[in-house]
């Protein structure tokens, strides 16, 4: 019953966002850009992204990701101005403080919505996981051109096809994306980076850079239309960045790669 409940949310979530998609735009020159986005992503005192860097992050170990995800059915979804896979049933759960979030849908960014010193990658990932209490918790994976294809979006490369000609393609039963328990991330408090910018989202963004080709970014960009994605950083007013490395000695340096 609770995870109906959240996916009913969810379903709501995306009518609002496919119907949304002519109300805001990411073009920096249109009336409807982020500069005139209103609500909370006018007002709001934590809006994501951020950059992310050495001056706002503070080292500690808040432990491994506590997640446990499986195979689930899914949908692939043009939602306007991203692709999504919209789980239909839960594919499972991440735990953060002892609560549990579980994870609904995930979509891409092109470019990177956040900025990993002084950087933005071609691709984001935002995995959104929803609580009983509708909080929300996203885990965010950025990544680089290096040759090497992504095995997650390898699986949608048919269903990306086929969404040049429809909204949406049945996935059947498929595994959320892999995430390392004992790699290093980054955890602060953000919002969602689309209208209404609703805060506070717990936020997760792993350290390690993930590889993409850019044909499989492409294949993101070719069903909306080739068109950017992604907000500007946004002020990070005096926030902390966590960075938590569980399972690795404490030391200096750039996220892995």
């Amino acid at each position: 019953m609770a995870f109906q409940v959240l996916s009913a949310l969810l379903a709501l979530l995306i009518l609002q966002a496919v119907g949304a998609a002519e109300d805001f735009s990411y073009d920096p020159c249109s009336p409807l850009g982020p500069s005139y986005w209103g609500g909370s992503c006018a007002t709001g005192e934590q809006q994501s992204p951020i950059s992310i860097k050495p001056s706002n992050i503070q080292k500690t170990n808040l432990g491994g990701l506590q997640k446990d995800y499986t195979k689930s059915h899914a949908v692939l979804l043009n939602a306007g101005h991203e692709i999504m896979v919209n789980w239909t049933t839960s594919p499972g759960h991440l735990t953060i403080d002892g609560k549990v979030y579980h994870l609904q849908q995930c979509h891409w960014h092109s470019p990177s919505e956040h900025e990993l010193y002084g950087k933005r990658y071609p691709l984001e990932l935002h995995m959104v996981h929803i609580s009983s209490a509708s909080e929300i918790a996203v885990i965010g994976v950025l990544y680089e051109f290096r040759g090497y294809s992504d095995p997650f979006l390898n699986k949608l490369k048919n269903g990306l096809n086929d969404l040049k000609s429809k909204n949406s393609v049945n996935l059947g039963y498929i595994e959320p994306p892999k995430i390392g328990e004992g790699e290093p991330y980054f955890r602060y408090s953000g919002s969602l980076t689309t209208p209404p910018c609703s805060q506070p989202v717990t936020w997760t963004v792993m350290t390690k850079v993930q590889n993409v080709t850019e044909e499989q970014v492409k294949s993101l960009r070719a069903p909306v239309g080739h068109k950017d994605n992604a907000r500007p950083v946004q002020p990070i007013n005096g926030r902390t960045v966590y960075l938590s490395k569980p399972y690795q000695k404490q030391e200096e340096g750039h996220p892995s790669s």
